[in-house]
């Protein structure tokens, strides 16, 4: 087919008629089209747009609502020119092109954050009071946007992000201004709002490309029992629905989308709960309260806005959410240099010179410079100008039912590896990283998951270097001890290699290994101090043998302490010019060995193992079993007739001469090579745990210690860090825990927890440490915690640091029995502004003690009750700071129950 035919036949496929959408409506708990067909939605919300927050700019901190935006570029360019602007900014952040994308990423709909005054005129500028001037640019915008949407079968959802005089105390979300009334001090304002929606509901009444009518957008005010939304909302609903029986009406809690006292049950038959989560963990019981409220109201849930955090995170909650059949609004599709979203525009320097200014760093620039740098700005808003950061679409899409790898490039060896590009996947399939989301609603403490913001918006840390050699421009850093990348690779042959590594260090206790398809390939080699983090040298491990069969390159961090550049692999000979010999050799768990080879062999092995030997502690142990890995035959697994326990000391000799390799070289014998032990310490309780026996910790360092006993205590902590154990529970009961601590001025406290194998978490005990005076004082505090018979993985997580900790020490107190179903309550509403009902029902009559305390275990408020077997209580939390609290229910059995509350 020649060039114009190609053009005519895709211009015709272009202007034929789309698929007809079907309006949506609710069904129960679902929304479902005419059809009667479920549908997910899968949204990207327009941030940015019609409502600029300063965050996005990175204007936050001297101009976070948009009218002092405003004020600040009308200051340097004059209203003309800002008017100017603001239509090039409106023109180029979302086009056509943009929703084209969307779809082809896979999201069915947009969000469309509104802001009021692209409608209607603010109530001060109406030129009769109490009359509203309607306005075109704001109807012109969504047009557009449905347009491009309908030619897309996608869904767009009305989202009324500012209304007029702002919706909350949050200038930034609402464009509020606080000298001028607000939405919720002003009934002119509360009436422009009803008349807008109806104006909203009359133009769009018969599109259904329009999925539903977002009312209201994170309200953040003060208000009783939220009386006022709510009379608001019914007012909102009845302007709708005089004119408008067919959409969807969607409704958000005060405080953040999440505080919805007040505004149950449903008062329209075709309406819809939306919350929002933000920096919570990605469990069951995280949304289990609106889960809670769907079911008792048979209402459907959209979670309108989330995002702003890690892939881990995106994944996680995306996965959680379609599980429980709830659709999703990710928040936002574009922002000014930022990794978290799918796109990002460029900061050009003349738009920094400008930030460095208003903040105070820099010169006045000129009007006509400032023009230019603001022009270009929007020129860099343009999809195609736009930084597309596809690691973050497939966190979003693919990660979410599959664990296996995609290549991020496939490089290509000989040549260089830009370690950054490392496969997009799972953490633990595509990398391993200690920190890889932002929990800090649930933990109180922000985690940052990559440290250099750059890049890429994975768990691994990321930032722009200063080297030249074997560099895309960002090198890897903030390195921990066990993290790994993985690289997809493409071998050209079979050959022994050179491997040029930049490192730039100021220590000399780094170490790393490399691996190929699970094989280490180079062992242990050490780190040189460089002298300063970006001051870079090369390190040349030689003669590494490839198979043109390699395919996954893995870097690994045995000793953290540098930050890593980029790989270099130079060709340099054949393979036959090594011998066929050992490599390493590792437990894989407690009988079985995996030894590595340095060349790939050409099988099959022996039928008889007699010519390797396994020694512990200087005795053989039988072999049972040998094979040679199918996938890489570089690796001969053994199977021992034995238990390794970590603290043996294991070896490997093989006598033989009957095994080759692929390239003809026969395997060179060995004799006592160290086998690595990586098998778990399981320690028994009752009994002393030493810290530093942990299995995994994410921010703890160790030192030597002048405590009794000697040995090396943890330190230098962070609130967030934590160490887990895996232990042995020999009887189910209530334990006294001793902790051994010394800490030079302030208090500390950990949290106890046992985490199953889904990741779910039981607090088991807070536990706080008093100053000893010094970093080397010992002293012991007590406690008491409940513990169930069996193997555990116990997390003791730091929740106040500043304190060291040599032991803790389980002794048995007395069994105890806990029935599953001895006491149920339910604690509602949850989340609001601090006012809660408790109520609890005991399968037997006895003594109760409610706790709450905050997430550090201090105690607020303790209450107990006497012979009881219905409880009825009503919590007053409302002097409290907003954030997360917890609320303890202990039975004089010691039985203890935990449930987490928020305020607002």
């Amino acid at each position: 087919m020649n060039q114009k035919l190609l053009l005519l036949f895709l211009c015709l496929l272009l202007t034929l008629p789309t698929q007809a959408q079907e309006f949506l409506k609710t069904n129960g708990k679902a929304i479902v089209n005419t059809s009667g067909d479920t549908i997910i939605l899968r949204g990207m919300g327009l941030g940015g747009w019609m409502l600029q927050e300063g965050y996005m700019l990175q204007t936050a901190g001297f101009a976070n609502a948009q009218h002092k935006i405003r004020e600040k570029v009308e200051q340097l360019i004059g209203p003309a020119n800002t008017d100017a602007w603001y239509d090039a900014w409106y023109a180029n952040h979302v086009r056509k092109i943009d929703i084209d994308s969307l779809k082809a990423w896979g999201f069915n709909s947009v969000r469309l954050p509104m802001h009021y005054n692209l409608f209607t005129l603010p109530i001060e500028d109406e030129p009769v009071a109490g009359q509203n001037t309607w306005l075109s640019k704001g109807f012109e915008m969504t047009d557009s946007l449905i347009s491009w949407c309908k030619q897309n079968d996608m869904y767009v959802i009305l989202d009324l992000h500012a209304a007029p005089g702002g919706q909350g105390y949050d200038e930034g979300i609402s464009d509020y201004d606080p000298n001028k009334p607000s939405l919720w001090e002003s009934q002119e304002n509360r009436d422009k709002t009803v008349a807008l929606w109806k104006r909203l509901a009359e133009t769009y009444v018969n599109e259904p490309t329009v999925a539903g009518y977002d009312l209201l957008n994170e309200t953040n005010w003060n208000m009783s029992g939220n009386t006022p939304l709510r009379d608001l909302y019914f007012e909102i609903t009845d302007s709708i629905r005089a004119v408008d029986t067919s959409h969807i009406i969607i409704i958000e809690g005060n405080w953040f989308a999440n505080d919805f006292t007040g505004l149950t049950p449903p008062w329209d038959d075709n309406m819809v709960y939306s919350p929002h989560k933000y920096w919570s963990v990605n469990d069951q019981a995280s949304i289990q309260w609106v889960l809670d409220m769907r079911e008792t109201y048979n209402v459907p849930l959209y979670l309108g806005e989330s995002g702003e955090n890690s892939n881990v995170w995106f994944r996680d909650a995306i996965r959680l959410l379609e599980d429980n059949d709830i659709g999703w609004a990710w928040w936002p599709m574009k922002k000014v240099e930022s990794i978290a979203g799918p796109l990002s525009a460029v900061k050009n320097q003349g738009y920094q010179d400008l930030l460095d200014y208003w903040d105070g760093n820099g010169s006045a620039p000129s009007a006509a410079v400032a023009q230019a740098s603001l022009m270009q700005l929007t020129e860099n808003l343009k999809l195609e100008n736009c930084v597309y950061q596809k690691d973050v679409i497939d966190a979003m899409f693919r990660q979410v039912y599959s664990n296996e790898t995609k290549p991020f490039n496939t490089q290509d060896i000989p040549g260089i590896i830009y370690t950054t590009d490392f496969d997009m996947g799972v953490v633990g399939e595509a990398y391993w990283d200690n920190e890889v989301a932002n929990y800090q609603v649930t933990t109180g403490n922000f985690t940052s998951w990559n440290n250099g913001w750059a890049y890429r918006n994975d768990g691994v840390d990321l930032q722009k270097t200063d080297d030249i050699l074997y560099t895309n421009g960002y090198n890897v850093g903030w390195l921990s001890n066990n993290e790994w990348m993985q690289y997809d690779v493409s071998v050209a042959a079979s050959a022994v290699y050179d491997v040029e590594i930049r490192f730039a260090s100021i220590g000399t206790d780094g170490r790393f290994h490399l691996e190929m398809d699970g094989a280490d390939i180079t062992g242990r080699r050490s780190v040189p101090n460089t002298g300063d983090w970006q001051n870079w040298q090369t390190v040349t491990v030689s003669d590494v043998i490839l198979d043109a069969n390699d395919s996954k390159l893995r870097f690994y961090v045995d000793v953290e302490g540098f930050n890593l550049g980029g790989m270099k692999f130079t060709q340099k000979g054949a393979t036959t010019t090594l011998p066929t010999e050992f490599q390493s050799a590792v437990t894989l768990d407690d009988q079985t060995v995996q030894l590595n080879l340095n060349k790939p062999l050409s099988g099959p092995l022996p039928a008889s193992p007699a010519n390797f030997s396994i020694f512990v502690n200087g005795g053989s142990v039988p072999i049972s079993a040998v094979n040679l890995d199918p996938n890489n035959p570089r690796i001969i697994t053994f199977t021992v007739n034995h238990s390794f326990k970590s603290s043996e000391l294991i070896k490997i000799s093989y006598s033989g001469n009957q095994i080759d390799a692929t390239d003809g070289t026969t395997l060179n014998t060995f004799s006592q090579r160290d086998v690595q032990n990586t098998v778990a310490i399981i320690h028994a309780v009752p009994g002393k745990v030493q810290a530093e026996d942990y299995y995994f910790q994410v921010g703890v360092q160790l030192e030597n210690t002048t405590d009794a006993g000697g040995g090396q205590n943890i330190g230098f902590l962070d609130a967030g860090d934590y160490l887990d154990y895996y232990i042995n529970v020999g009887q189910n009961g209530t334990y006294n825990v001793a902790y051994r601590t010394a800490a030079e001025s302030e208090m500390g406290a950990v949290q106890m927890q046992l985490i199953d194998p889904t990741g779910a978490i039981t607090i088991l005990d807070d536990v706080t440490f008093p100053s000893t005076g010094g970093w080397q004082t010992w002293t012991s505090t007590n406690s008491e915690l409940d513990l169930p018979a069996g193997e555990h993985q116990l997390r003791m997580l730091i929740t106040q640091p500043l304190f060291n900790m040599n032991w803790f020490e389980f002794t048995f107190l007395t069994e105890i029995e806990r029935p599953e179903d001895i006491l149920k309550f339910k604690l509602f509403p949850n989340p609001n502004d601090g006012l809660f009902e408790l109520e609890v029902s005991l399968a037997e009559r006895q003594n109760l003690e409610i706790i709450v305390s905050d997430l550090l275990g201090h105690q607020i408020q303790r209450k107990s009750l006497a012979e009881v077997i219905t409880v009825q209580e009503r919590l007053d939390l409302r002097a409290l700071p907003k954030g997360y609290y917890l609320l303890r229910m202990r039975l004089e059995d010691g039985s203890i129950y935990t449930q987490k509350l928020l305020i607002h």
